[in-house]
């Protein structure tokens, strides 16, 4: 059936970069790379088997808040906290290659956890060629300061064809105190992109 790309979150560059390199080193190192290959079906496992660390706490292991409330920003939101919500924008790189990975826009709206609470959108352009991979994120877990999302591909807007990952990702999103927004992803088949997003326009 037809391939519905996904989150471009760390793939899409990966596979621009892999496509423009197979024209002068050729195809064998490109294995892996798109959709389909071995890293992609290695990720879709990985995925299964190793959930984040950083889910939902187990029953009974709750941390309790300080009389103080000096722990305030450790303490696990049920839902997104209003600091995050809004649009951010930044460039991305791939940790794996030291690539760009274009310029990510994530745009996040309330919700609680299990929800869906932001729209992602990874663009890239070189030579000419633009590649956009879009995706959506739930909100596994988080706190004030630190959120874990889990990535998939967005049903309703498509990305360019086969340019994209398709499987899940975790990614964690980290205010930090300049008022930017950490980004890292853990999907290797997308070359572990990461960056720092600064808030832009609504």
């Amino acid at each position: 059936g037809e391939r519905r790309g996904r989150r471009i979150s760390c793939t899409v560059a990966l596979a621009v970069a892999g496509a423009l390199a197979a024209v002068t080193i050729g195809t064998g190192l490109l294995d892996g790379l798109f959709p389909g290959g071995d890293a992609d079906r290695d990720r879709g496992s990985d995925a299964a088997a190793t959930p984040s660390r950083s889910a939902s706490p187990p029953a009974g292991e709750k941390p309790t808040p300080t009389e103080s409330g000096a722990d305030a920003s450790e303490a696990p939101a049920a839902a997104l906290p209003k600091a995050y919500v809004g649009t951010w924008k930044g460039p991305v790189t791939e940790k794996t290659t030291g690539q760009p990975h274009g310029t990510l826009t994530a745009v996040f709206t309330e919700g609680k956890r299990g929800e869906q609470v932001v729209r992602m959108s990874t663009t890239i352009s070189q030579l000419g060629i633009t590649v956009t991979c879009n995706s959506v994120g739930t909100l596994a877990s988080g706190t004030a300061e630190e959120l874990n999302i889990r990535e998939a591909t967005d049903p309703d807007r498509p990305s360019t064809p086969g340019l994209c990952t398709t499987t899940e990702a975790d990614l964690v999103f980290r205010l930090a105190e300049d008022g930017t927004l950490d980004y890292r992803s853990k999907e290797r088949a997308a070359g572990l992109p990461y960056g720092k997003l600064t808030r832009s326009g609504d």
